[in-house]
């Protein structure tokens, strides 16, 4: 994704939000290269410190700029990635059960796209502990909150607490319960996600049914790249 200066420029010294929609800081910085092209922003978070974070991490709207955490990042690249070696492979395989590739050569090709393959299936484990890690934390937020719900709600029975003051924190714990349960679906979708695919490899045992062609010594064989949608 290329964004300039001047998309992006409009929002700075504005919140930026998080894809849950928290207010995490300001934008207040932007570094671009010679040809006005944004590669990071500068966002001073709520605790005082200046944190920067690359372009693809940004998300821009209308009114607002978000920006994404580095899971969802992470998670679709692998399916980019994925996508993108299932296609090669579903066209490698093609290629050797027309006669329009030799054995040599589709050994070769076959053998890079198992080496992309397994890198991938390592991220996404490492991708997934990841996240079963962030869902924890989820769940553990949201049972907290619950009982700040409860506890809420006896210091009102009790008279503890007048209704005014009831009324407010139990918004508060709502939306934050609310918010913490979008981001755990939003979690849980994207583990699924993960767990149902699995990097796609060549198929090992495809052979030719066309007769073998007397081809050169050299043969350049150009394959359509998948881009990104």
């Amino acid at each position: 994704m290329t964004v300039v200066v001047e998309e992006i420029g409009k929002f700075l010294g504005k919140p930026i939000e998080d894809a849950m929609g928290r207010q995490i800081g300001k934008l207040v910085g932007l570094i671009a290269d010679i040809k006005d092209e944004v590669t990071a922003i500068q966002v001073a978070q709520n605790n005082g410190e200046v944190a920067q974070y690359p372009i693809n991490f940004v998300k821009l709207f209308d009114t607002h700029a978000v920006l994404l955490q580095t899971w969802h990042i992470e998670a679709e690249d692998l399916r980019r990635e994925h996508d993108i070696i299932r296609r090669k492979s579903q066209a490698l395989d093609l290629l050797l059960k027309d006669g329009d590739i030799v054995q040599e050569e589709y050994k070769q090709l076959r053998g890079s796209y198992e080496e992309l393959a397994k890198k991938i299936s390592d991220k996404r484990e490492t991708l997934l502990d990841t996240l079963k890690s962030i869902e924890s934390k989820l769940e553990q937020q949201i049972r907290d909150l619950q009982m700040a719900l409860t506890n809420n709600k006896m210091l009102y029975a009790s008279s503890e607490i007048d209704e005014q003051t009831y009324r407010t924190v139990t918004e508060s714990i709502r939306s934050a319960l609310e918010i913490a349960r979008k981001e755990k679906k939003d979690v849980d979708n994207t583990r699924e996600f993960l767990l149902r695919t699995e990097p796609a490899e060549p198929q090992k045992d495809v052979k030719s049914t066309v007769q073998p062609l007397t081809v050169p010594d050299v043969v350049v064989i150009r394959m359509k790249e998948a881009t990104e949608a």
